[in-house]
C-alpha cells in the first residue's frame, strides 16, 4: 500500500498517522472480544436436574432464562475473575461422581469429610472449611402443627418423631428424636399435617436472614426458631481444576461472599411469580 506524506502538528502525531494508515489494524493487531473471552478457563458447573428453590428452577436437565439464586450468583462472581462458566445438570449423586473422577469442575455442596480425597474447598489457616468464603449459608428448623406444642416435648427430653427425606445428610436432632423416612420433602410435610409424626425439617433462614419457602404460609404449621441446625454451601472444585487453576481458583472463593446478593436468594424463594 502506498504512503502519503502527512504534514504534522507534531513529530509524534504525525508518525502515528503515518502507522495508521501504512499498517491498517488487522486480527494480528486487534483480538476480537470473543478470543479473549475464548482464551479463559472454563467452569464445568454441575447442579442437580430436580428444583431446589431458591438455589436452582425447574425439573429438567435444560438450563431455564431465569436459573435460581445459586446460578445467577456464581456467573457473576465467575465473571468477575476472569472465569467462563459451564453448566450441566444431571442427577445428584451423577455430578458428584463426575466430581470425583474430573469430568466436571465444581459442585456446590455442604463440607462432609468423605469428599476429602476428590475435592477441594476454602479452608482456614487450620485446614477446617471457611465458612466465611462459603457461598451461601442456610438454616433449618423444626415445622409442627399449630396444635402440637413440641417446644415442651423438647425441653423435657420426651420423644420427638421427625420425618425426613430418604437419603438427606444426618444431622443433629435433639435427644429422644425417632426419625421417619419420607419419599420426598412434600411427603414428609404430609406426615406432619396428618398427625403421624410431630415435625419435619424446613428451610427456615438464608444467608443470616429469617425466610421460609411461600407454599408453607399456606400450610397449618409453624416454625421453631431459633434454627436447630445450620449448614454452609461450598465450591467444590475438583481436584484437576484446582491444580490448574490455583490461583483464580481462590479468587473465585474470595469473591463469592463479595457478590453475594441476599435479596436475590429471598426472591427466588417465591418462583415462578
Amino acid at each position: 500500500m502506498q504512503c502519503f506524506n502527512v504534514k504534522p502538528l507534531s513529530l509524534h502525531l504525525s508518525a502515528l498517522l503515518v502507522l495508521a494508515i501504512c499498517h491498517p489494524l488487522g486480527a494480528d493487531v486487534l483480538k476480537p472480544a470473543t478470543e479473549a473471552i475464548a482464551a479463559q478457563p472454563v467452569l464445568t458447573f454441575c447442579y442437580e436436574d430436580k428444583q431446589l428453590l431458591p438455589y436452582y428452577t425447574e425439573n429438567s436437565r435444560d438450563i431455564p432464562d431465569r436459573p435460581g439464586a445459586t446460578i445467577e450468583h456464581l456467573k457473576i462472581a465467575a465473571a468477575q475473575v476472569g472465569i467462563t462458566l459451564k453448566l450441566t445438570r444431571m442427577p445428584w449423586l451423577r455430578c458428584l461422581q463426575q466430581l470425583e473422577d474430573n469430568s466436571v469442575d465444581a459442585v456446590v455442596a455442604a463440607y462432609v469429610e468423605d469428599r476429602e480425597h476428590y475435592t477441594k474447598y476454602p479452608k482456614r489457616s487450620d485446614g477446617s472449611a471457611d465458612p466465611s468464603r462459603a457461598i451461601n449459608q442456610l438454616g433449618l428448623c423444626l415445622a409442627h402443627r399449630f396444635d402440637n406444642p413440641i417446644d415442651q416435648k423438647i425441653a423435657s427430653e420426651q420423644q420427638l418423631t421427625v420425618s425426613r427425606p430418604l437419603g438427606y445428610r444426618p444431622i443433629p436432632f435433639p435427644v429422644n428424636t425417632v426419625l421417619v423416612g419420607a419419599q420426598s420433602p412434600d411427603n414428609a410435610l404430609d406426615l406432619v399435617i396428618n398427625g403421624r409424626v410431630d415435625a419435619t425439617t424446613v428451610l427456615c433462614q438464608l444467608n443470616g436472614v429469617d425466610a421460609r419457602e411461600r407454599h408453607l404460609n399456606l400450610l397449618p404449621l409453624q416454625l421453631l426458631y431459633p434454627p436447630m441446625h445450620q449448614s454452609f454451601g461450598y465450591l467444590m472444585l475438583s481436584n484437576a481444576f484446582y491444580r490448574q487453576h490455583r490461583q483464580l481458583s481462590e479468587q473465585l472463593w474470595q469473591a463469592l461472599p463479595q457478590t453475594l446478593n441476599k435479596l436475590r436468594y429471598l426472591e427466588y424463594l417465591s418462583y415462578p411469580d
